[in-house]
């Protein structure tokens, strides 16, 4: 029996030509999208085609089309909540304040170590699913709220349920390095993720680490990705150049990570050192916004210099409580002023890229998997122009579409 889907009518099928430097969006009109097992077979023109060749002709009225979002940076495993330090923030307390004081990552690493397995699958899922409702179609999953081996362990766990669980491409980090426990120095506790790095190597795809001030030093960085490297690990990624300069970037880059995250005080070195490194910048505009952020990563020297770029959410409850990546497009496109177009590239290429996982979804390409959203619009720049609604009408994963909660999913 046929098994091909031939999705037709579609108003303006988007996909993104990593062929051209830098990657292009490629907007067609009237085409018909063939998904074969779940992946993307071939992009037809929509008029001369006979519903016989297909086992299913979906109908999609005009809608737009575009790759789904991909996610390369969230910390969704966790539990509590940190409204209060919100106030605090709001009151005048900045950020390192409350983490200096006992408060901000350590919050949730209290509430996430008492939390069981059961109940951060249950939050979590929640989270995810709503996170897939609002389009996004692929993800990065962090550690970093145990600070100690089982509690890490844990959450990569309920990570790996996930990924079997929902059907989409998750990627896994160990972020034992995210802050040092109470009880602890910092030498000492760095010293015990050195030691017990390789119980992780199977738990996890990469490793990652918060090089900032009072936390971990570049130094720190260094011994972490040379020795992840002899334990096997491929995918390196630094948190740096967030709350002040460090140096952490150009040090990462130069090691190899695949991703340098936050970069609100990289400098031109930085940028040189990504893009010889081929290493992606993966950008939080949420993050700036939450916390009131005045300084700007330099987007548009990075996109002169050819560094790719990515979007993410950095869904967490201290610095980004947000699952939408739609927010994260207008935003990206407001704060950094970039172009529609390149902030859509940087949000499924560039994210996807970020995961090493460009080749398999991010672009909407034959071959790729068949992960894609239709929009309640005929032009997708409706996403950056309006702000505050939801577009995504469904969300399909390898060709199915996705059965989505309605509600927010709070704590």
């Amino acid at each position: 029996m046929n098994d091909t889907i031939c999705f037709r009518n579609i108003g303006q099928l988007v996909q993104v030509d990593a062929t051209s430097q830098p990657p292009r969006l490629k907007i067609s009109d009237g085409r018909a999208l063939i998904v074969k097992n779940g992946r993307v077979e071939k992009v037809l023109k929509g008029s001369g085609l006979k519903s016989s060749n297909y086992s299913k002709v979906i109908d999609l009225k005009g809608k737009t089309v575009i790759p789904g979002l991909v996610d390369c940076h969230t910390h969704l495993i966790y539990a509590g909540e940190r409204k209060s330090e919100m106030e605090c923030r709001l009151s005048g307390s900045s950020y390192l304040d409350i983490l200096q004081s006992g408060g901000g990552i350590l919050n949730t690493v209290n509430a996430t170590r008492e939390a069981d397995e059961k109940s951060l699958l249950k939050t979590a899922k929640a989270r995810m699913r709503r996170m897939v409702a609002l389009g996004t179609t692929a993800f990065e999953i962090k550690s970093g709220y145990g600070l100690d081996l089982d509690t890490e362990k844990k959450i990569l766990s309920v990570g790996s349920r996930l990924k079997k669980e929902l059907s989409v491409p998750v990627t896994l980090t160990y972020l034992g390095a995210h802050a040092v426990p109470d009880g602890s120095t910092r030498s000492e506790y760095f010293d015990f993720i050195m030691e017990h790095l390789p119980q992780f190597r199977d738990l996890a795809d990469g490793v990652d680490i918060f090089c900032e001030e009072d936390v971990f030093s570049v130094k720190d960085l260094k011994r972490l990705f040379l020795h992840a490297k002899l334990v096997g690990f491929t995918q390196l990624r630094a948190h740096v150049e967030e709350l002040s300069y460090q140096g952490g970037c150009a040090e990462a880059a130069r090691l190899g990570a695949v991703s340098c995250d936050h970069l609100e005080y990289a400098n031109p070195r930085d940028i040189r050192a990504m893009k010889h490194g081929d290493t992606v910048a993966v950008l939080m505009p949420g993050v700036t916004f939450f916390l009131g952020g005045e300084k700007i990563p330099l987007v548009h020297s990075m996109l002169d210099a050819g560094v790719t770029l990515a979007l993410a959410t950095d869904c967490n409850p201290g610095s980004s409580p947000t699952y939408n990546m739609q927010t994260v497009l207008n935003l990206a496109c407001h704060l950094y002023r970039i172009t529609p177009e390149q902030a859509l590239v940087a949000a499924t290429y560039g994210s996807a890229k970020a995961l090493e996982g460009h080749k398999e979804y991010g672009s909407l390409q034959p071959g790729q998997r068949a992960d894609f959203l239709t929009l309640k619009t005929k032009d997708y720049r409706d996403l950056f122009y309006y702000f505050g609604e939801n577009f995504v009408d469904q969300t399909f994963i390898q060709g199915n579409p996705v059965r989505i909660p309605k509600n927010p999913a709070i704590e």
